[in-house]
């Protein structure tokens, strides 16, 4: 199964690569509504989340919003795969500019760039990695294909890669040498994250982001890409949040994942219809709330 739905999608991306960013998107946006598949494509599961986090919202406000999360999504496949890289990464502006992580970068302890599915992340990717030494913990897809095709493209921009089921001595490694590392605060942890809101909702957040930070002393850069309505970039560096090094008891980590946490939902906030509602980001909290029950029962024992 696998290998015909890698044979699928390379079919398909091929059919891409002969269009221009314009008739890919036109293409992408246009026939697969107009076939029901944006329906299958969890097309409810992001009505409801939105919802839950937007109930002011009227019906046709929430339709309008899901519509235009799929635009995004057609638009920003359509700029991955098949505009030019050079052209794309010139369309990037860097508020309020380098200087803040070159300035995060001095002290020689690395820094940990927390950021979101926000916009076109993978254009943010190329862009962080085209000035300073990056490493993106990434979730290890179903699709093994999938996966190796994800990380070759990846390499290709200068960006190394290591899963989350094995990230610890790659991640201490690049801080130690004072790089970059992207961790993504915006997915489901289900049993094994911290129980934390996020979108003013409980919600399951993996706390890699405050560990790491808390045991080697790095400071946190929450960082977004969003696309303007000129059509280009921007790429939002928000306020560095220095950490000392000590050791990561449960309330520190909790402490600090909240703030990196609320720092990256305002860029969610800025522009909603670029977010990917599609994956399920509130389903596991019932089960962290539940596994954070039974450790505190044990370390009271």
């Amino acid at each position: 199964m696998d290998r015909l739905e890698y044979l699928g999608f390379r079919l398909g991306l091929g059919l891409l690569r002969g269009l221009t960013p314009a008739a890919a998107t036109r293409l992408l946006a246009g026939v697969p509504r107009g076939l029901g598949f944006w329906s299958g494509l969890r097309r409810k599961q992001v009505i409801q989340q939105i919802s839950l986090v937007l109930p002011g919202l009227a019906a046709d406000e929430r339709d309008e919003l899901a519509d235009a999360v799929y635009r995004h999504l057609a638009r920003t496949v359509a700029e991955v795969y098949c505009a030019d890289p050079g052209e794309l990464a010139a369309t990037v502006r860097v508020d309020p500019g380098w200087q803040v992580v070159d300035r995060a970068l001095a002290a020689g302890r690395g820094a940990i760039v927390a950021t979101a599915h926000l916009g076109n992340f993978e254009l943010g990717g190329r862009v962080l990695a085209a000035r300073h030494s990056l490493l993106d913990v990434v979730k290890p897809q179903r699709n093994r294909l999938f996966e190796e095709h994800l990380e070759r493209m990846r390499h290709r921009h200068g960006i190394a890669t290591v899963t989350m089921d094995r990230a610890a001595p790659a991640v201490l490694e690049q801080l130690r040498c004072g790089g970059l590392v992207s961790l993504l605060v915006d997915q489901d942890a289900g049993a094994a994250g911290l129980p934390l809101d996020f979108l003013g909702q409980p919600a399951s957040t993996w706390p890699g982001a405050a560990r790491f930070a808390l045991r080697t002393g790095c400071p946190v850069i929450p960082m977004a890409i969003t696309r303007q309505v000129d059509g280009g970039h921007l790429l939002k560096i928000g306020e560095v949040i220095e950490v000392a090094q000590v050791p990561a008891t449960a309330p520190l980590v909790h402490d600090l994942m909240t703030r990196i946490s609320e720092a990256v939902e305002a860029f969610i906030r800025d522009c909603p219809e670029q977010w990917f509602w599609v994956h399920r980001r509130w389903k596991g909290a019932a089960s962290a709330r539940a596994t954070s029950s039974r450790r505190e029962t044990a370390c009271e024992a």
